[in-house]
């Protein structure tokens, strides 16, 4: 028989045992709580820096926020040659001489003999500026890819060449990505059953709220003073479009933007507030009210356009961006769209009643009452300066100078 002494030790060791196990369980379970923690702290520094790079919203659990309803982040598109035997033209409604200029860069690197898709421009006058119609004319004759177009206002959706591919694309746009165009006729090319590929427009229609994210829309307000200006800024033109050389914002502590605030000078701009989380800037106050944010609110457009400014210098373009959203609930904008000429009586069902003052209808739907198959895809981006939802401030800012510096500069062709 075993002594006393023997069993005691059995004991001890027994306890030994499960006193190691008990160890190691807590050691585990501490483990895998302090990885737990630190995943959880990790998405959501991400989730409130840069939302876009998550296929959900961590924040939509804890505050009822509505879900994005796609993986919002795309960096690009390869090159993609133009289609065999695709004839494919772009409809231009024209506006104003002023921003058509800066569209003419991109439209001329987009032609055929360009290494483009465009066979063909088609400017359609939608003015009766004599000064401008003459502009219009001269540079028609500069490019034998350009012509002109003799109709009413909505003639861009009366065409009825059913096996053409049409690119609308409105005369005031001022910035393109190289692959935009490409992207939206590869992709019309590739979804038999859409209506129409809408490009990843601005801030606008059904983007208007994804583009207002915190991270995206960033905090510019108006500066205040014009003598706050440096004096090498006045005068003709501003050739500087450089987010990084503006000056940071200097004004009232309480300074608030409201809903009808005044453009303080002409040819002011918007600088870069140093105070985040503040709420008084146009975007972050507009996002408190039960509409939310409105391009016909000049300020609000404002801030969107030196955002996207500022991304577009610091390469960050990628916060706009996102695959393919088919079929959105929200308007689709009308800016920039790819279309085969057999459907171009249905879009105008969609889109030519409406005129640019209007905006886009809040009733989006066909007329049978479906909603319109209407893609976007977010891989190739636009910049629209839509002044008309705004007249009396979006021309007040220096924009179209920072646009026209910009194309000059990287996109512009030597002077034919």
């Amino acid at each position: 028989m075993g002594s006393l002494r023997d069993v005691d030790d059995v004991e001890t060791i027994g306890e030994q045992f499960e006193c190691r196990l008990f160890k190691k369980h807590y050691l585990i379970k501490g483990l895998l709580w302090a990885v737990l923690l630190y995943g959880g702290l990790v998405l959501s520094i991400i989730a409130y820096c840069n939302p876009a790079l998550l296929p959900f919203s961590p924040l939509s659990y804890v505050f009822n926020i509505e879900v994005s309803p796609f993986f919002a982040f795309s960096q690009g598109s390869e090159y993609f040659p133009k289609p065999h035997g695709v004839r494919i033209v772009a409809l231009v409604p024209f506006h104003y001489h002023e921003r058509t200029a800066i569209l003419d860069c991109y439209l001329q690197n987009n032609l055929v003999q360009n290494r483009g898709l465009l066979d063909q421009v088609v400017f359609i006058p939608q003015t009766d500026d004599a000064f401008s119609l003459q502009w219009l004319d001269a540079l028609v004759q500069k490019t034998p890819e350009y012509a002109i177009s003799v109709g009413e206002d909505d003639m861009d959706w009366k065409f009825t060449q059913a096996n053409v591919l049409y690119v609308r694309i409105d005369g005031d746009v001022v910035f393109l990505e190289d692959h935009t165009i490409p992207t939206i006729v590869k992709t019309r090319l590739e979804d038999p059953d859409s209506l129409m590929i809408s490009a990843n427009v601005m801030s606008e229609g059904a983007l208007s709220s994804l583009h207002s994210h915190h991270g995206v829309a960033l905090p510019y307000l108006p500066e205040l003073d014009e003598a706050d200006q440096d004096p090498r800024t006045n005068g003709q033109s501003h050739s500087d479009w450089h987010a990084s050389n503006l000056p940071l914002w200097n004004g009232p502590a309480a300074f608030v933007i409201e809903k009808e605030f005044r453009p303080p000078f002409q040819g002011h701009r918007w600088l870069p507030a140093a105070e985040e989380g503040l709420d008084r800037d146009p975007i972050a106050s507009a996002m408190r009210r039960e509409t939310g944010p409105s391009l016909q609110e000049w300020t609000v457009s404002a801030q969107h356009h030196y955002s996207f400014l500022d991304h577009l210098e610091s390469n960050t373009l990628s916060r706009y961006k996102f695959p393919l959203w088919k079929n959105p609930p929200e308007a689709v904008s009308r800016t920039l769209g790819c279309f085969w000429g057999k459907d171009a009586t249905a879009l105008r069902e969609l889109y030519g009643q409406q005129t640019a003052s209007e905006g886009l209808s809040t009733i989006w739907t066909a007329s049978d009452g479906s909603r319109p198959n209407i893609t976007i895809d977010g891989k190739g981006l636009a910049s629209h300066y839509s002044a008309e939802m705004a007249v009396a401030g979006l021309d007040s800012t220096d924009l179209l100078e920072r646009y026209h510096a910009y194309a000059q500069e990287n996109v512009c062709r030597p002077t034919r």
